[in-house]
């Protein structure tokens, strides 16, 4: 996750923390929840906020493969 790009619409990784019993990532606060959630509460989203939200997510998959994330 360090190697990850900065972008606006992925969550930036800030330090992890291990000890005996665990490993703890602390990121980026995310306020806004789940987009599933919020497609559920909208109950339907139109042709152009759809694409929109399509285009966003294809975005960040576009940057991902560019960074070896292992």
């Amino acid at each position: 996750m360090r190697h990850l790009p900065e972008h606006p619409n992925i969550a930036s990784f800030e330090e992890a923390y291990e000890d005996r019993d665990a490993v703890r990532l602390v990121m980026e606060l995310c306020k806004g929840g789940e987009f599933f959630y919020r497609i559920v509460s909208k109950g339907n989203y139109t042709d152009r906020a759809s694409a929109m939200a399509t285009k966003t997510i294809l975005e960040i998959v576009k940057v991902l493969p560019l960074y070896r994330l292992g």
